[in-house]
């Protein structure tokens, strides 16, 4: 069980101690944040036997630990719980997780194993399709084609996507999917390269250097392939975009009544309706806009200390994006409408952002704005062209999550809205309407995200985006 009476083996570390001593390199580490456990610093930590481990860090001891725990490093740790490892999204096959706290001991590792210790799965082993999806691997592969970074909702937020193919040295080729600091990564080193990819919470390396990488090389088809930046086929990307609309208006029709009655989502992407409903009125609770950052596209708030603290105090606003952790000179306002609607069976809310809602509502929230960035300050004061929706009717595709279910949420957000319904209202508004079906559609992102009324000239929109990590 122990090295030389000092140091356990990662392999044989359990919940039933916490005076574990053992060595190991830091593979990778990262931050992120859940609901559940709050903001914490994850790690992945092997060694030199080749055993891999995740490790977490809460936040109060990350101030502490993350700057002795470096990645690269070999380090002895001292002092440890051991707890089951669960859920998805995996760093390791080890049924076991550390728990890293203030009683941890670091201290610095007399062995030095340059070893980057992959566990390369081929690329024919992915595409059998009999791999646990519970877990992260490590792939490599050689890219041949790229294609231009592309903004995407996914999930409720709108993010950067860059798609590749790799193949391997038996020219077995799978197609790979990079999502936002990795499409960046990869698109701007974008020349002869090697790629390791999986989640966000891995790493992907441009011409790793280590024995695998160099066996990878050598063994390549010697073809003369190259990387190629794919350009947008435009008659192409019509078509995938045609496609993708007609499947969610394949879907059936459902009543408000039975998105309010739903009883079972899944746990991690919402399930899909399709509505229609007529607009009835603006929830001005919510206010109609919102300022988001022009890199990220998240919400943005004036840091009024430091406009307070800045002489002479400056003419424009000064911004700061959570996101981003920095103040930010560019910001744009994007819509965020919430309306009241109904059908014949109740009446329920829905929330649309800016990529749905400019087009139904002709004009950018900018543009409404006249330049201004002044917080709402009477809420009852809404533009016309926000105003005029009230008694058009719409098809939309709503989401509905846990958290309508099991939390009560009351407000569902429109994912896509079919173009080309007109509403031909009575004199007294409450006649029937006609729809123009022109059969397009568009997707929506998170607070940063459009049906277009029939006489509006079509606008490119992204389309809607499933991630699927390997």
């Amino acid at each position: 069980m122990t090295i030389g009476c000092a140091f356990a083996k990662l392999a044989d570390v359990r919940p039933f101690k916490t005076t574990w001593k053992v060595r190991v390199k830091v593979i990778h580490s990262w931050r992120q944040y859940s609901g559940m456990s709050g903001e914490t610093m994850d790690l992945v930590l092997a060694d030199e036997h080749g055993t891999k481990m995740h490790a977490g860090i809460k936040k109060k001891d990350i101030g502490r630990l993350s700057k002795l725990l470096v990645v690269g490093e070999w380090k002895v740790l001292e002092n440890f719980q051991v707890s089951p490892a669960t859920g998805l999204f995996r760093p390791t096959p080890s049924n076991w997780k550390i728990g890293l706290s203030m009683n941890t001991i670091v201290t610095t590792c007399s062995i030095k194993v340059d070893d980057m210790f992959l566990s390369l799965v081929p690329i024919q082993t992915i595409l059998d399709g009999d791999l646990n999806h519970n877990f992260l691997i490590d792939v490599i592969g050689q890219v041949l084609d790229v294609s231009e970074i592309k903004t995407v909702p996914v999930l409720g937020r709108e993010k950067r996507k860059l798609e590749c193919v790799l193949r391997d040295i038996n020219d077995q080729r799978i197609n790979c999917c990079l999502w936002a600091g990795y499409a960046d990564q990869l698109y701007e080193a974008c020349s002869d390269m090697q790629v390791t990819n999986a989640f966000d919470a891995s790493k992907l390396i441009i011409n790793p250097i280590c024995e695998e990488a160099d066996a990878f090389r050598i063994g390549l088809p010697d073809d003369g392939a190259i990387v190629v930046i794919q350009e947008d086929d435009e008659e192409a990307e019509k078509q995938r975009i045609k496609e993708q609309e007609d499947a969610w208006l394949a879907l059936e029709m459902k009543s408000v009544y039975d998105i309010q009655n739903a009883t079972e989502v899944n746990t991690f992407i919402y399930e899909k309706f399709r509505i229609s409903v007529k607009v009835t009125g603006i929830d001005t609770d919510w206010g109609w806009y919102y300022f988001g950052c022009g890199k990220c596209q998240f919400r943005v708030t004036k840091d009024l200390k430091k406009e307070g603290a800045t002489k002479p105090r400056p003419k424009a606003p000064v911004w700061y994006c959570d996101r981003c952790k920095s103040n930010v000179k560019t910001v744009e306002a994007k819509f965020k409408l919430h309306l009241l609607v109904e059908d014949d069976s109740a009446k329920t809310k829905v929330m649309l952002l800016d990529s749905v809602a400019y087009g139904i509502v002709d004009k950018t929230a900018s543009f409404l704005l006249n330049g201004s960035y002044d917080e709402i300050q009477d809420p009852e004061l809404i533009p016309d062209d926000v105003k005029s929706l009230v008694g058009k009717s719409f098809e939309f595709l709503v989401g509905v999550e846990k958290e309508h279910i099991v939390y009560g949420n009351d407000t569902y957000k429109v994912h896509k809205v079919k173009k080309g319904l007109l509403i031909l209202d009575t004199e007294s508004g409450d006649g029937p309407f006609t729809a123009i079906d022109n059969g397009s559609t568009i997707a929506s992102g998170e607070e940063v995200s459009t049906l277009m009324r029939d006489q509006v000239l079509p606008i490119p929109i992204p389309d809607s985006a499933s991630a699927y990590q390997m």
